[in-house]
């Protein structure tokens, strides 16, 4: 594939780029410069201040995009005033005294419905959801997890009324009366998942959206971002404020993004700049986070102790798909056991949900962190389960019957755990020879022989139910010692983000199986501080399949056509119009119906799919699941 050019426009001069990239020089703003942005594969991220050209830089480049790519996928431009239309039927915004009461919210025009990818607004993501099922069901399994909303659309003589129902009472309402940050977030998801759509444009993604749905977008950009000559994926380009909205990871993010000024040309990072090879660099980066402050709007924390467990815990979290911003957590790092404590006090007294990851030292040093997770009904429940009145005095049992052991055993036990790898050679031997005895007991006793093998491996079973039952109330331990005691590199020369930063990058490819085998406290960890659902579409679709499937059977025919068949389908069910192909696989007396699903944006295994009518239709359907 040739370079391609930059386009001359009048203010636009030759510059050669990639084929993977596109060189744009941005419209000069009056009184200030311009400059270049290469607009990469993936998402492109401008920031700056307010006034310094971002929101005329967006209108250059969907300019420039529409007109290379005339003949190609849309250039979706969504400003930051895309809810206006919806004021209206909001607030007095014209009239006075006329607010919210005025009537039922109303889109578009049904004639506009072959143009609206041109329609600036939400109005044309509503319109278009309402003639594209498969994105339909895209949107609304995720108003389904985050919200517990149903979504409907019905066209009158006024235009197109989109409604939304809670799922928890089953009250219907009008859009007008819903939150404008949920209609935000339907047109944005519409449009992020639309695979007629090439760029979308977006000014300020995080208007109306709280902190945590904010990065949960983010993730749902960067799973459909790429280069747009690759089947399903599309470039995104984005302007924004938001700490949330700025995919700054590693060093490798840091070319998407165009730095503007107040009164200077926009800067852009080049991918081969020396710079980037700084491992000075890489080391700030990844122990900068974006995401402390969001924590005061979380409703779950998951503390861990240091940036190092911070970067291994976000990261293993991403990689997992589970979502942390999207089920409202937030994960915060504490300097040392002190913190945990204070820090813990502070969140639970202000309502929040607070789940501890601790090194090991916060249960060998003392009992202080184990007596705070102790002290509620919840605790003295779950202790009274497995024989005992609280689990301060099973923590106080084995911490006795250990320090006896070690007493009873030290040179034996210094001579079984002086190879143990521990964390710091800093404190005192009696100190340091209980962590390590501690370590190598939960993580393999065997080294311990003879009669001293058999009370440790004693002890280690009445370990795990303590830690067991502390796992339950959200608390703990990293029982092979630290963070750095789980690393696959052992050697410790780098500095600990970067070395964390390696560890991250290696456990990104490992399965959840192997995850779970080499990381298993912190994945129970995350699992515990954001549970919930995964985002399963196949869900909805099974639901409105079978419902489909039952109405053809209750009047099909051996020589039904397939139009007959289909159209069986939508008379019960309208909803599903151009989501599925029906075909009439009729063998004998035994009517049957071949469905193919017509969408190429869902990752679904089990079609095509036979059903015949004697067939249970639920375990035809179960068929179909996530790819």
């Amino acid at each position: 594939m040739p370079d391609v050019p930059a386009v001359n426009t009048s203010s636009i001069g030759a510059v050669m780029a990639p084929a993977t990239d596109v060189a744009i020089l941005l419209d000069v703003i009056p009184g200030k410069h311009g400059g270049t942005v290469m607009i990469r594969p993936g998402i492109t991220t401008l920031v700056g201040p307010n006034g310094s050209g971002k929101t005329r830089a967006l209108r250059s480049i969907q300019k420039e995009l529409r007109s290379r790519h005339a003949d190609a996928g849309h250039v979706r431009f969504l400003p930051a005033g895309r809810t206006a239309p919806l004021e209206y039927f909001r607030a007095a915004i014209n009239t006075p005294g006329v607010g919210p009461n005025r009537g039922e919210a109303r889109y578009g025009d049904i004639d506009y419905r072959p143009r609206w990818h041109e329609i600036e607004s939400v109005v044309g993501d509503i319109m278009n959801l309402e003639q594209r099922p498969d994105l339909r069901i895209k949107v609304e399994t995720r108003l389904q997890q985050l919200f517990e909303r149903r979504i409907d659309f019905q066209w009158g003589q006024q235009g197109l009324a989109m409604s939304f129902t809670a799922m928890a009472s089953n009250a219907r309402y009008h859009s007008g009366l819903e939150a404008s940050g949920i209609t935000q977030l339907v047109s944005l998801l519409a449009a992020i998942y639309d695979d007629t759509i090439e760029t979308l444009i977006v000014d300020e993604p995080e208007i109306s959206l709280h902190p945590q749905l904010q990065a949960f977008i983010l993730e749902e950009m960067e799973a459909v971002a790429g280069d747009w000559a690759d089947p399903g994926k599309k470039r995104i380009v984005i302007s924004t404020h938001s700490p949330s909205f700025l995919p700054f990871r590693s060093l490798a993010d840091l070319p998407s993004i165009v730095f503007f000024g107040a009164d200077a040309d926009c800067r852009q990072v080049d991918p081969a700049d020396g710079l980037l090879q700084s491992s000075k660099l890489k080391e700030f980066v990844a122990r900068t986070s974006l995401f402390h402050r969001q924590a005061m709007f979380a409703e779950s924390i998951l503390l861990v102790e240091g940036p190092s467990d911070e970067i291994i815990s976000a990261r293993t979290a991403r990689h997992l798909g589970l979502k942390i911003e999207a089920r409202n957590a937030q994960i915060l790092p504490a300097l040392g056991k002190g913190e945990f404590r204070e820090a813990r006090k502070l969140f639970t007294k202000i309502g929040m949900r607070v789940t501890v990851l601790a090194d090991l030292d916060a249960l060998a040093d003392d009992n202080r962190l184990v007596n705070d997770f102790s002290c509620s009904s919840e605790a003295t429940a779950a202790a009274n389960a497995i024989g005992y009145k609280s689990f301060i005095e099973l923590d106080g049992n084995i911490r006795s019957d250990l320090a006896a052991i070690i007493i009873a055993n030290t040179a034996a036990i210094d001579s079984a755990v002086k190879n143990y790898p521990y964390w710091s050679d800093k404190q005192d031997a009696d100190v340091k020879r209980h962590r390590c005895t501690l370590a190598q007991l939960l993580t393999d006793p065997s080294v311990f022989t003879g009669e001293l093998e058999t009370k440790m491996r004693a002890l280690a079973t009445r370990y795990d139910v303590l830690l067991n039952g502390l796992e339950k109330l959200g608390c703990f331990f990293l029982r092979r010692g630290a963070i750095e005691n789980y690393y696959a590199d052992t050697s410790n020369g780098a500095a600990k983000p970067a070395r964390a930063s390696t560890e991250a990058d290696r456990l990104a490819v490992l399965t959840y199986t192997q995850l779970v085998a080499e990381y298993p406290e912190l994945v129970h960890a995350l699992r515990f501080t954001a549970p919930g659902r995964d985002i399963d579409e196949s869900v909805i679709l099974r639901v409105k399949l079978a419902a489909a499937l039952g109405a053809i059977f209750q009047s099909m025919e051996p020589g039904s056509t397939d139009a007959q068949i289909e159209a069986m389908a939508i008379s019960v069910l309208p909803a599903i119009e151009g989501l599925f192909t029906f075909h009439n696989a009729t063998s004998g007396n035994k009517p049957a119906v071949c469905v193919e699903l017509r969408s190429k944006i869902f990752n679904l295994t089990g079609f095509p799919l036979t059903v015949s009518r004697t067939d249970n239709l639920n375990d035809a359907v179960g068929q179909i699941q996530p790819g």
